[in-house]
């Protein structure tokens, strides 16, 4: 098995994982920043501590659970942001709202709505929340709002309070806990939900770059360069990675641009069309060559017929071409996708124990 065809294929395989995981990380990043999902997420998250669930069909819940572009907007969540504790320590981008929130600001801004404008005090805290609990009113006497809350998050908040023994000091000690515990499991919401991008943008970069799982290892087992130029490439770079830390996007990617321009077509042959491409056909064999290379059978009926000479594409027959890899190697683009979605760093680990399984030597 040592220095096999098969475990170079599957070295060869690793590292092309490796590089697109990388590329996958810095793409990811920038979607999770431009759309503002951390900021989204956490906002979702306090919503759900501060408003009564809605019952919703189990299709609803489906479909909600895959929007990762979803944002809570309601009379609560919004009141609560609005708060200047909390309203001046998001940015200034698309999604202003903050990405994160220590559990100090989340207790300071939750009881100055529960306290209104005024000072705070147990007995409009104990008011508010008690009223909130059983909706019994939602006015004061001079006609303020006073049912900051809904019912269930009133009852648990209430809970709480009592908990405390209506010491505000507790209370706020005790609502920073939950708050923090809360945070927990938001972490694992957004883990989910940016799982969900990285196989969205995956499947779209092996798309883009025609990076079919099945095209790659039929092009591995039968091409010894290209299986000897991808060891080589993964030997290269464990050594100059001896070990797996943070890098900079910037450091990412100029050694994914290096990787690339070294793997050739190995890596993918891309999805866009050049402008044109020369053909010529064995006249014994019948077979064609195209330069640059391509998947002959995305190219539309005209165009195969083209035995020899050059093919010049337009803009139309490039965004056909790009349509028709999708349903010609659909399924090798969806292994890519999940592949690379496992994260650069299991495949770093994956390839340093099948290199040294490579260069490991039998005991007789």
């Amino acid at each position: 098995m040592f220095n096999s065809i098969a475990l170079d294929v599957v070295i060869g395989l690793v590292s092309i994982y490796l590089l697109y995981s990388l590329l996958l990380t810095v793409l990811s990043e920038m979607i999770a920043s431009v759309l503002g999902l951390r900021a989204r997420n956490l906002k979702e998250a306090i919503s759900r501590m501060l408003n009564d669930d809605r019952v919703i069909s189990r299709i609803g819940r489906i479909l909600n659970s895959l929007n990762v572009m979803k944002s809570a907007d309601n009379k609560v969540i919004n009141s609560f942001y609005n708060n200047p504790e909390i309203k001046y320590l998001g940015g200034t981008g698309l999604f202003r709202a903050p990405s994160s929130i220590k559990a100090e600001s989340f207790s300071k801004a939750l009881i100055d709505e529960l306290s209104g404008n005024g000072p705070v005090t147990g007995e409009k805290i104990n008011m508010v929340l008690r009223i909130s609990a059983d909706h019994s009113r939602t006015t004061g006497a001079g006609g303020e709002q006073v049912g900051a809350l809904e019912r269930e998050s009133a009852g648990y908040m209430l809970g709480l309070w009592q908990e405390a023994e209506a010491d505000v000091a507790k209370f706020r000690l005790l609502l920073e806990d939950w708050f923090n515990r809360t945070m927990e499991q938001a972490s694992e919401w957004y883990k989910r939900k940016i799982q969900l991008v990285l196989l969205i943008s995956g499947f779209c970069m092996a798309w883009f770059f025609y990076a079919d799982t099945f095209v790659i290892v039929k092009k591995l087992s039968n091409d010894k360069n290209a299986r000897e130029q991808m060891a080589n490439l993964a030997n290269a770079y464990m050594q100059a990675n001896p070990a797996a830390r943070d890098t900079s996007l910037i450091d990412i990617k100029k050694k994914l641009d290096a990787d690339i321009a070294n793997a050739n077509t190995v890596l993918g042959l891309g999805g866009w069309l050049p402008e044109r491409v020369r053909v010529v056909m064995d006249a014994k064999t019948k077979e064609k060559t195209y330069t640059p290379q391509l998947d002959p059978h995305s190219l539309s009926a005209t165009h195969q017929k083209t035995s020899n000479g050059l093919i010049t594409f337009t803009f139309g027959d490039k965004l056909g071409y790009l349509f028709r890899l999708v349903y010609h190697h659909f399924f090798g683009f969806l292994i890519t996708a999940i592949a690379v979605s496992l994260g650069a760093p299991f495949w770093f680990d994956l390839l340093n124990k099948i290199m040294k399984l490579r260069t490991s030597v039998k005991v007789k």
